[in-house]
């Protein structure tokens, strides 16, 4: 099995409809920002020791590959309508809800390193704010796609924030 194809080697790469465009176009930066905060998720859940917090974060990977391959133009069913956004932004802001209901808001600027976990979470809350003002230019250049994306990830930042809160209180906790 080959691990390369050597096609983007001349700095192209292409999208679901297999057009050839430069990987320095900006659909690539909210793409690679929404890899890169699924990866910092993935760190969170292999230092997380909570099921219900791991499970979502679970899910919260599963919601950006799909949001991923809806950027890249991938045609599956479910992403071709506005099921796939109204039924995940109404989960993530019952998520904060639910965990937002058990932690108190910070009354200041709060620096990550409470905890391993915390951090990588908010590592990828701030990953995904960079996705989320890349997002705001790239919906200026293309139709059929912004109002609903901005939305989910303005939600997932906070639902982010949120579980760093209750991650770094449960260490505390327990010191």
């Amino acid at each position: 099995m080959r691990y390369f194809t050597g096609k983007g080697d001349q700095g192209k790469s292409s999208l679901a409809d297999g057009r050839l465009i430069s990987k320095g176009e900006l659909i690539f930066d909210v793409i690679g920002a929404l890899d890169e905060a699924t990866a910092h998720i993935g760190m969170a859940i292999s230092l997380c020791q909570d099921l219900q917090i791991i499970n979502t974060l679970r899910i919260i990977q599963d919601q950006l590959s799909k949001l991923m391959g809806l950027l890249a133009g991938v045609k599956i069913q479910d992403l071709e309508n506005e099921f796939f956004f109204k039924v995940s932004i109404k989960w993530l802001e019952g998520k904060i809800n639910e965990f937002g209901g058990t932690v108190d808001f910070p009354e200041g600027f709060l620096f990550a390193g409470s905890s391993s976990e915390g951090a990588a979470v908010d590592i990828a809350r701030t990953v995904i704010r960079r996705a989320e003002r890349d997002a705001v230019k790239l919906f200026g250049t293309i139709k059929d796609h912004g109002n609903d994306e901005l939305i989910y990830l303005n939600r997932l930042s906070s639902l982010l924030f949120v579980i760093r809160l209750l991650i770094d209180r449960k260490s505390i906790d327990q010191e």
